[in-house]
């Protein structure tokens, strides 16, 4: 069996916080966050833009989206699905999504 990637567990996290779980959310960041210590910058930048998300630091997590954006565009889909959760109000009220322009 396959072992998931950290950032697929990055993923799962900001899934679990859209579903309501933010203690899934960390759980998940935490293991993820274990994992990027030995995988590349793109995976340990991927896995710090979800933590932002679900820690509600919306500004830092667009900023350094945006850097990502930058260095690694073939992202931006990825990018995007961590935008589309926090856009729903995952991790805070209303008008709280990621400004983030990938376009």
């Amino acid at each position: 069996m396959r072992r998931m990637t950290s950032t697929e567990r990055a993923l799962l996290a900001i899934l679990a916080l859209d579903a309501g779980d933010p203690d899934a959310a960390e759980r998940h960041l935490s293991v993820a966050q274990r994992e990027t210590r030995t995988t590349a910058r793109r995976d340990r930048q991927v896995v710090e833009i979800a933590a932002l998300v679900v820690r509600g630091d919306r500004t830092r997590a667009a900023g350094l989206a945006l850097e990502h954006a930058a260095e690694f565009p073939a992202d931006e889909p990825l990018l995007e699905q961590l935008h589309g959760a926090d856009a729903k109000g995952a991790a805070g009220g209303a008008g709280s999504s990621l400004q983030v322009d990938l376009a």
